[in-house]
């Protein structure tokens, strides 16, 4: 059965939450939301255009910035590589004023919630074959990349954006404290955890939904969390990739010629390609190519098989522990997972040169689900639930028992199905049957695309992949597979011996107001608000450090009410600029507890250092 025709059948209890001393209440799913959550992907992917569209001209944007601004995000080109996107763009643009002028005349005072609210006329169905992203380009054209995507944004990116006007959600985090293991206790949602054959396993007695939403008229948000925190946050796949709208969701850094007196094309080299330590950009998992343009990876696709069953395993390499083998395959080399055998499961290199897996399957035919938190606070979320499971034995690291031992990150993209059955070479994915970070796979060519994620690390803007989870509730929020035997890496060592794993640091409360417009944004509430990534700070990456690791270990982070009514509260981009705020009192672990590991891990391979 395809994703797009699956129901699932939830009771609903009614709540009341209290919120800055304002009720608000959370409804049942409107009929719109239900069609939404039955969309097809093209479907889906325009109603995300008519609702940016829709938020732009309601801050009376002129015509022709929407439509430039909305061919930065808009995936008009993958589902229609002939189509006529000027024409598709006027028609969202004369449909969305329609919209907005009946409203006018219905509701000729429309408060906060009313301006909010998505756009429920038909869909624009627009016609034409999919094809796959175009407009691939390696590593060497970057920087013409770049300079495009500057020029169609820059007048639109404000200069500085005060952060004053959003509200202070310490308090709310604070009722809702982070427990030694982040996941359990007070401050988890409530997470579905489907098993292998399709039941759900549920957490607590709120049911996470997929097409559920959060209604709160008493908070005066911005236009942008409101509408997109009911529909990025109820769709299966990737969502935004890292090419935002703007400042705040798009990290591709400026070329030199900004405010030089000579063109672009008078600058040499990047001194990356002399020493890759230097400024870059610098692709780092070579293996695959690079799309600047779309923010995506293709990667070979790998099959093996399991022990006994025979079944169909597709996976991915992206990491490895032997250096050797590193510079052979093209992948990254982290001498730290030697040290994840307890979290590894094992294969066995067959006479045909496949992979034999011993044990660790996935089901990828849950439905991801996130209902945020209300306005201003949408992290923790009331309710989530992963859209990939992997049983006990499940970890995306492999240790080859007949080739040396040597560990590899080998994530799981599609789990016993034949080829014919997750063909998808020009997207349109089936995400019951693939990994929702899946951008397009293409069986037959052994090739997969994977949607790439904005960070930092040691204050310069990376791209990586996130593919795995050590806990439900994680891995509903970074659209991966919940891995269990991820749990058994041990944790807040960093880069002591036998560490497996390097620091993430992962804002709560970071700055939200204005979504994208905001260059300030970060964080799990901004996440949750508008859809597009945290901007989260990395550790040690090749190039940078040697103590690089995949196997992330998350330290989530709040900013105190002090600090932001102090108007300290900002972007952060090193791990050293944000312990040192730790160390003066700005920052603690979420609740106001003592700062340190959040007791989970996540799978994200290091990808591109974009300078």
């Amino acid at each position: 059965m395809s994703l797009k025709n699956r129901r699932r059948s939830v009771p609903w209890l009614p709540f009341v939450v209290v919120f800055t001393g304002l009720l608000a209440f959370y409804q049942l799913p409107s009929s719109a939301q239900q069609k939404s959550n039955q969309q097809s992907p093209q479907e889906q992917s325009v109603g995300r255009d008519q609702a940016y569209v829709r938020q732009l001209l309601q801050r009376g944007t002129p015509d022709a910035k929407v439509e430039s601004l909305l061919q930065l995000t808009s995936r008009f080109s993958t589902f229609n590589p002939s189509g006529d996107f000027h024409a598709y763009s006027l028609s969202l643009i004369a449909k969305e004023k329609t919209a907005l002028k009946q409203l006018k005349q219905t509701q000729p005072s429309v408060g906060a919630t009313s301006s909010a609210r998505v756009s429920e006329s038909a869909a624009v169905v627009v016609t034409g074959n999919v094809a796959a992203p175009s407009n691939v380009t390696g590593i060497n054209n970057v920087k013409a990349a770049q300079e495009s995507s500057r020029e169609n944004t820059q007048d639109s990116a404000p200069t500085s954006v005060s952060d004053s006007n959003q509200p202070a959600v310490s308090n709310s985090s604070a009722s809702n404290p982070s427990p030694s293991v982040f996941g359990v206790g007070a401050f988890a949602p409530a997470v579905a955890v489907p098993s292998n054959a399709g039941a759900s396993a549920q957490a607590t007695s709120v049911v996470a939904t997929s097409n559920s939403a959060v209604a709160a008229p008493s908070a005066a948000s911005s236009t942008i969390a409101s509408s997109s925190s009911g529909t990025f946050n109820s769709d299966q796949g990737p969502g935004p990739g890292p090419i935002g709208p703007g400042p705040g969701c798009n990290l591709f850094p400026a070329p030199p010629s900004v405010g030089a007196s000579v063109p672009l094309t008078y600058f040499g080299p990047s001194p990356s390609e002399t020493n890759p330590s230097l400024v870059g950009p610098v692709q780092l998992l070579k293996s695959g190519t690079i799309d600047a343009v779309h923010g995506t990876i293709t990667l070979p696709l790998y099959l093996g098989h399991m022990k006994g069953s025979k079944k169909n395993v597709w996976y991915i390499l992206t990491d490895v522990d032997d250096p050797n083998v590193a510079a052979e395959l093209g992948l990254n080399f982290s001498a730290k997972l030697t040290f994840a055998s307890n979290a590894a499961r094992t294969a066995t290199l067959a006479a045909d040169g496949t992979l034999v897996f011993d044990k660790g399957t996935v089901d990828f035919s849950p439905v991801r689900s996130i209902v945020p938190g209300p306005a201003g606070a949408e992290f923790p979320p009331l309710s989530a639930a992963p859209g990939a499971v992997g049983d006990a034995d499940y970890s995306p690291f492999v240790q080859v028992v007949n080739a040396g031992g040597v560990i590899y990150n080998a994530p799981i993209v599609a789990f016993g199905v034949d080829a014919g059955q997750i063909s998808f070479p020009n997207g349109n994915v089936d995400y019951s049957k693939v990994h929702d970070e899946v951008v397009a796979i293409d069986p037959a060519n052994q090739t997969v695309t994977i949607n790439l994620i904005n960070g930092f690390s040691f204050g310069r803007p990376v791209w990586y992949i996130s593919m795995d989870t050590s806990i439900p509730l994680g891995a509903a929020i970074e659209h991966n597979t919940f891995a269990p035997l991820m749990s058994q890496l041990h944790l807040g060592g960093d880069d002591s011996f036998s560490s497996p794993i390097e620091r993430i640091f992962i804002g709560t409360n970071g700055a939200e107001s204005e979504a994208c417009n905001n260059p300030q944004r970060q964080g799990l509430s901004a996440d949750l608000a508008d859809g597009h990534r945290p901007n989260n700070i990395l550790g040690g990456i090749p190039t940078i450090a040697l103590d690089y690791s995949p196997a992330w270990d998350a330290q989530l982070f709040e900013w105190t009410k002090d600090s932001i009514e102090d108007g300290f509260r900002g972007q952060l981009r090193e791990e050293f600029q944000l312990l040192t705020f730790v160390q003066d009192g700005l920052i603690t672990d979420p609740g106001g507890k003592p700062f340190g590991s959040s007791g989970f891990s996540i799978n994200c391979p290091i990808a591109q250092r974009l300078d």
